[in-house]
């Protein structure tokens, strides 16, 4: 039970597959330990209504078109961060699609738990060989939405034939390469609330911008999210994590930027890993994976000059948070990420970066 290549990178690291592969051999979420019999009857939590004109509305996807004609009340996610933005807007989600971390949490992480009210935590599902069709079903959705997602035309079509709304994933970029305003644009507009969904992405927006503008110090320095994986795998421009650093000003390092079909991320032979001496911060994920990665770059000037971060399993709620990259959990993660961030970019090796608080 080995997920595909691409479900993994989706994901941070090998270690972080485990917990997902354990719970492929539990059906324990499916017999009422999410608060409910079973069959999702809890329904959506909603904290308010839809904003006037807000349906009927047609969202275009990468299978086409779908149009929902009213407010959905029992909402299932396929996407793997899509709850985030959902109940940001007053929406709990009926179903989530489980990817790493906490499972116990069902979904709702310590950024997220504010927002789930008196809603009961939603039913759980697990992709790792692909959508759980008729788990879905099983939850009586009346939207069936998948924005960092890698649904694919067949399971599209399965889910049609329910007879209800189903939007996939944006078809203009990489599964999973969504960025993620748009992801919450989308899913506002699904549950009849753009324009809060709007004024929710601006307000994180402007959290970005002002961390950029207090640390000039990052513009023109390059960077990369890396991770070991058969080798070296880094984090391509499509990815939200690689578009957070840029955002941060950062400048994508030429091994990702110059590779061919590099939109969602680059692999490399270990012996690679070298070719990071000059990376102005490297953003490791899980940099102990693998002996040999961990060795090479112990032997960079990077390394020596302190321009590195590790983010690991260790790091709990962090460690989630970072992959996640939702309304929600950016600022969350920029409280411990940004620090991170300048006692690298310093180049000096003496600068500690901050402990990080889960």
């Amino acid at each position: 039970m080995n997920p595909t290549r691409r479900r993994f990178l989706a994901g941070v690291s090998v270690l972080a597959v485990a917990p997902v592969l354990a719970a492929c051999g539990s059906d324990s979420d499916t017999d009422g330990t999410d608060g409910t019999d079973g069959s999702g009857s809890s329904g959506s939590g909603s904290a308010t209504g839809p904003e006037e004109g807000a349906y009927p509305v047609t969202i275009k996807h990468k299978y086409g078109e779908t149009t929902i004609e009213k407010a959905p009340e029992r909402v299932v996610c396929v996407g793997l961060t899509d709850q985030d933005a959902l109940m940001a807007l007053g929406v709990v989600p009926v179903g989530i699609t489980y990817w790493f971390g906490d499972e116990e949490l069902q979904g709702v992480y310590p950024w997220a738990q504010e927002h789930l009210g008196d809603a009961d935590l939603p039913t759980v599902l697990n992709d790792t060989n692909g959508i759980e069709i008729e788990k879905v079903a099983s939850l009586a959705p009346d939207l069936v939405i998948g924005q960092y997602s890698g649904m694919t035309e067949q399971e599209y079509k399965k889910l049609s034939a329910m007879g209800v709304p189903i939007v996939a994933q944006n078809g203009e970029y990489a599964d999973y390469g969504t960025p993620w305003d748009e992801a919450a644009l989308t899913l506002g507009t699904a549950i009849g609330r753009p324009q809060a969904a709007q004024e929710l992405i601006d307000s994180v927006k402007q959290r970005i911008a002002e961390e950029a503008a207090a640390h000039p110090e990052f513009e023109g320095q390059t960077a990369g999210v890396v991770t070991p994986y058969e080798g070296l795998f880094l984090y391509g421009p499509e990815d939200p994590r690689s578009r957070m650093l840029v955002d941060l000003g950062f400048t994508l390092h030429p091994l990702i930027t110059g590779a061919e079909d590099s939109e969602f991320g680059v692999s490399l032979s270990a012996e690679r890993t070298s070719d990071l001496a000059d990376v102005g911060v490297a953003v490791w994920i899980d940099l102990a994976a693998d002996a040999q990665v961990r060795k090479l770059f112990e032997a960079t000037p990077a390394h020596d000059e302190g321009r590195w971060v590790d983010i690991s399993e260790d790091d709990g709620n962090y460690y989630v948070a970072h992959s996640f990259v939702t309304p929600l959990s950016i600022p969350y993660v920029l409280d411990r990420y940004v620090p991170q961030l300048a006692a690298a970019a310093d180049g000096d090796p003496k600068t500690e970066p901050p402990a990080v608080t889960d």
